[in-house]
């Protein structure tokens, strides 16, 4: 398995989306189940790696929202997850930073599956599936990255070159941050707001980076005790309608809540 260099082909605002292209041999050759639907006609899948920096979504001199905007951006011009009946399945890793935190991850990810109309998630721990990009399952890993204050979590979308299909996923939480389950604590990052935010990135979304679009669950920043990222606004509606014709294109509960 080679790679090509690293090139960085997205940078705004507290945002990094990193993309990395690996030949990856067919996951069928290492004797484990692939990944649903990775097979394709061409071996070569690149990973967007997305990086989310903590920050108050409503820093700064202004205008704050105080409506959901209709914004969002879809992922190398709409890379998404195809048709198919098999179930998609990642592991959780790593330990368990605050209690009922891996609880949140799974509500997260439920939301989006909600969207996701091609395909259905489920965790499990046991799963044979690969990610063509890594060589190892789909996963939710608890890890540290950079220290407290920067980075909060990571990512890393792998799809393939030729057809735009996604095919697997790692999403990092950085445990080196102070972390809440309960969605009143306003000393601590919220898990299920942050991871609600990478899994958009997993269902094929980028960054809403302009300050109308404070409100939604894609844009760019995180801020302590924040929860308003756990439903979907009206532009994350929006973006997943344009991938997966959800027909759902209701504002969400508003900004804040």
């Amino acid at each position: 398995m080679g790679k090509l260099p690293i090139t960085i082909s997205f940078f705004a605002l507290g945002a990094l989306l990193i993309s990395t292209a690996v030949m990856a041999a067919p996951a069928a050759s290492s004797g484990r189940a692939s990944s649903p639907q990775a097979a394709a006609p061409t071996s070569e899948f690149v990973a967007e790696l997305f990086v989310d920096y903590a920050a108050p979504s409503h820093a700064g001199p202004g205008p704050h929202p105080t409506t959901e905007s209709a914004d969002f951006q879809l992922t190398q011009g709409g890379i998404k997850w195809f048709a198919s009946t098999t179930v998609v399945e990642y592991i959780i890793s790593g330990d368990e930073d605050v209690s009922g935190g891996n609880s949140a991850i799974e509500t997260a990810e439920a939301t989006w599956d909600g969207f996701i109309t091609t395909r259905a998630f489920t965790h499990n721990d046991a799963t044979t599936q690969i990610n063509p990009c890594t060589g190892a399952s789909n996963k939710v890993q608890w890890a540290a990255i950079d220290g407290a204050g920067d980075t909060l979590a990571t990512a890393s979308v792998c799809r393939n070159v030729a057809t735009k299909e996604i095919a697997g996923f790692v999403i990092t939480i950085d445990t080196d941050e102070s972390w809440t389950a309960n969605g009143t604590t306003t000393t601590a990052f919220d898990v299920e707001n942050v991871a609600s935010h990478e899994f958009g990135h997993v269902a094929g979304l980028g960054h809403d980076n302009p300050p109308r679009s404070g409100c939604l669950t894609m844009y760019t920043f995180a801020g302590e005790g924040e929860t308003q990222k756990r439903t979907l606004g009206l532009g994350d509606k929006l973006g997943m309608d344009a991938l997966y014709d959800t027909d759902d294109v209701t504002p969400g509960p508003g900004c804040g809540e």
